[in-house]
């Protein structure tokens, strides 16, 4: 049996929680995490229960997993939608403009000089942090 919030094998006793409006299956560990509703002993507790504790567990974390990759793909495409294909070769004019070497825009915005070379030359793309700290710097509008 699994706990439903930090996903380790159950050793021991099983505490039930009242998370908001969740009951959850959990470890002694993960117990002060809401409040306790009862405690079962693991060999008092049907091993038809234990089953289906089981795949509910394992189905309930995949589905969690796949959620928080999807979370993550929908953050890094909408990041890329707002920078300009030519992001690159924008911030390296301004930074020219301002009569900066890659050194000092990176002094200015608490950044590697390597970072700033990458993104001149279009091999990364900046973080929605990263960007700002870029736009303010450099007085870009976009």
């Amino acid at each position: 049996m699994y706990c439903e919030i930090c996903g380790s094998e159950i050793q021991g006793d099983v505490y039930f929680i009242k998370v908001d409006a969740s009951e959850l299956r959990v470890c002694r560990s993960c117990a002060r995490c809401g409040t306790l509703l009862r405690r079962v002993k693991v060999e008092k507790m049907p091993e038809e229960e234990q089953r289906k504790h089981r795949e509910a567990s394992v189905a309930r974390r995949i589905s969690m997993r796949t959620a928080r990759i999807y979370d993550e793909m929908e953050r890094v495409l909408e990041e890329e939608a707002e920078i300009p294909e030519d992001f690159g070769r924008l911030v390296k004019s301004a930074r020219e403009r301002l009569g900066w070497k890659q050194a000092e825009l990176a002094r200015r915005i608490n950044e590697k000089q390597s970072v700033i070379r990458k993104i001149e030359t279009g091999e990364i793309i900046p973080t929605r942090e990263l960007l700002e700290k870029l736009k303010h710097a450099l007085n870009l509008h976009f």
